[in-house]
């Protein structure tokens, strides 16, 4: 058999990746559009699009005939790209709650499921069939067949390695929210799976679709039982050396701070702490709350409404979370700073106060300090986008469900 020159071939895989990214981006595309876009040949632009059909990319629309007479003119071919060739899974395994996110090639959601990981259910075994249950479970709600996915990608509440490791195994808490997820889902269901810094993805989702989309550089706080952050510059997501970029064990060092506990975990604590000191005589309707059910949202809803204790509360977690922002406004100098994760439905009388205390700390002033607008999903969707960015470039190696 004739071997095909190097050259040649690698000609050839530009000009199919060409062509794919352009079919991608476009609602349907007609094959002059291609060659104008492309700078390709008519013939090279339908034989590449004849091979994406075959590989199961693309699909081919019924003809049009030029404008005019509609019984003149040659018909124009007209292509699509199949985005159900194929679904991507994001997960977001926290500590308290599993979620997985099932989506077509283009984003759209076809299904979501969530399980709780209870106290007792908090074991890194356990932990992996959770993730798994959790996506198979979300696959079944789709009407997808496990065979269909052609990437995953999981959020944890770790640093991790651009191998998709935990690498500081001296914190039992990571190493248990870590052990290895990829290489389970690899093992169990034969998925390319990629495991990433929870919030590093809640900053891939803002970029993606969120407060990001318009800033060079920001940077994206999860804050709800713990402080993590994920850093965009420039477009690009930043890691360091071990995926530690955006890990916040510093703040134990932050006067004013002292811990990395986040806004959720501070917010419910103080109020709590509060009404003990006051046994009963606070005059706040949050004592008339079980201190079992006393939450973050509890104590934004009654600051809304001048309660003397909840506001008390905003007012001592609002002078630390700016410091927490000041410090990363300094190393970073982000356009943005976005707080994210399930508190930020509620956050925003904090964010206001935020925002007035951290001109004491900024020079230049001017940072915007906004909650997302992804709720509590943020983790996942990013996790989605990861898995369709791995898709997209690998794609030329990459066979579609379609023909599996």
């Amino acid at each position: 058999m004739e071997t095909v020159p190097v050259s040649t071939r690698r000609l050839r895989e530009v000009s199919t990746r060409l062509v794919l990214d352009h079919v991608w981006d476009a609602e349907e595309v007609t094959g002059t559009a291609l060659i104008e876009a492309t700078g390709l040949s008519r013939a090279t632009v339908h034989d590449v699009c004849d091979e994406l059909i075959a590989q199961g990319w693309v699909v081919e629309l019924e003809s049009q005939r030029a404008a005019g007479d509609p019984r003149r003119g040659r018909p124009a071919r007209r292509y699509a790209f199949d985005a159900r060739a194929g679904v991507v899974v994001g997960v977001d395994a926290g500590q308290h709650r599993v979620c997985a996110t099932v989506t077509d090639l283009r984003g759209e959601a076809l299904a979501r499921t969530e399980l709780p990981v209870a106290a007792v259910d908090g074991t890194a075994e356990h932990r992996l069939v959770l993730v798994e249950q959790a996506a198979l479970d979300a696959l079944a709600a789709a009407g997808a067949a496990p065979r269909s996915v052609l990437a995953v990608a999981v959020g944890v509440p770790a640093p991790v390695d651009r191998d998709g490791r935990t690498a500081f195994q001296d914190n039992p808490f990571w190493a248990r929210m870590n052990p290895d997820i990829g290489g389970h889902l690899r093992a169990r269901q034969g998925w390319t799976t990629i495991t990433d810094n929870d919030a590093n993805l809640a900053a891939v989702a803002e970029h993606w679709r969120g407060h990001g989309r318009d800033a060079r550089c920001h940077v994206t706080l999860l804050a709800g039982e713990r402080f993590g952050a994920g850093v965009v510059d420039d477009g690009r997501l930043l890691r360091g050396a071990h995926g530690g970029v955006g890990e916040m064990r510093y703040l134990d060092l932050v006067e004013g701070v002292g811990s990395a506990d986040g806004i959720a975990a501070i917010v419910r604590d103080d109020a709590r702490a509060q009404l003990h000191r006051l046994d009963g005589h606070a005059g706040s309707v949050l004592q008339d709350l079980d201190p079992a059910v006393l939450d973050a949202e509890s104590v934004f809803a009654a600051a809304r409404d001048e309660d003397p204790l909840a506001v008390s509360v905003l007012e001592h977690t609002g002078a630390l979370l700016a410091r927490v922002v000041a410090t990363f406004a300094s190393i970073y100098d982000p356009e943005r700073v976005i707080i994210a994760g399930a508190v930020a439905d509620s956050c925003e009388p904090l964010l206001a106060l935020v925002r007035h205390e951290l001109d004491r700390y900024l020079d230049p002033p001017g940072i915007q300090v906004l909650a997302s607008d992804l709720g509590g999903d943020v983790v996942s969707v990013g996790a989605v986008k990861r898995a369709l960015d791995h898709v997209r470039a690998h794609a030329l190696e990459i066979e579609p469900a379609t023909l599996r």
